[in-house]
């Protein structure tokens, strides 16, 4: 799995052309208030706002992300478009998809659901 999400990730980086790469040590950094396009990779990541990859060692935190949120302990965002959010607790407003042992989605299909939460409104469209 883990090599999977960093294949994913080159992937992702390798398809954006004018892709920034910002390397987050820990939150409280000067990466909180940034808007970010392309990949945060980190022990904590945090940031304002992130389209594409957020991948992280203990936890993920964003307002608003547009791609994918990954963490071996938790991820927490307000809004998540059209991209998963992988971990092992996963804490949402809206997310269109997420995977991990508890996942807390209160425009999910309920708002607590083990392994598996979904927003079906979240698909597709940008973010308001």
């Amino acid at each position: 799995m883990k090599k999977l999400m960093f294949a994913a990730c080159a992937v992702l980086i390798a398809s954006m052309a004018e892709a920034s790469f910002c390397w987050s040590w820990w939150v409280g950094d000067k990466q909180t208030d940034r808007e970010l396009d392309g990949c945060q990779m980190g022990i904590a990541c945090e940031c304002k706002e992130m389209k594409g990859a957020q991948v992280s060692l203990l936890w993920g935190r964003a307002k608003y992300v547009q791609g994918c949120q990954f963490a071996f302990g938790y991820c927490n965002t307000r809004k998540m478009q059209n991209g998963p959010q992988l971990a092992v607790v996963n804490i949402a407003d809206h997310a269109a998809l997420q995977f991990g042992l508890l996942n807390f989605n209160k425009g999910g299909f309920l708002p607590f659901f083990p392994f598996f939460n979904f927003d079906k409104s979240m698909f597709g469209g940008g973010h308001k």
